[in-house]
């Protein structure tokens, strides 16, 4: 087989494996994806993957820390949505 039969779409694989992965995941890859593009990377990679520039930075501290997360956990603990009380018994 010749060289030219292997061309890949990179970014094409590069959102699909973006889009298997759990919060953390897509924010750290994310950043890890700015990092590889150095000067302007936030914004590059915020565009590239549709979210915003905070989310990449957020990203970013967190592989720069190298802090394991909490095994089988995606969010902190008291995060995410809250229960609404109010809610049961009212028609």
């Amino acid at each position: 087989m010749k060289k030219i039969d292997f061309t890949y779409d990179i970014e094409e694989h590069e959102f699909f494996f973006y889009s298997q992965l759990s919060e953390r995941g897509k924010r750290q890859y994310a950043g890890l994806v700015a990092m590889k593009h150095g000067y302007n990377g936030v914004e590059k990679s915020s565009k590239q993957f549709g979210i915003h520039k905070h989310t990449v930075r957020k990203g970013k501290k967190e592989l720069l820390a190298k802090e394991l997360p909490p095994a089988n956990k995606i969010r902190q603990k008291g995060g995410g949505r809250k229960k609404n009380a109010c809610s049961k018994g009212i028609d």
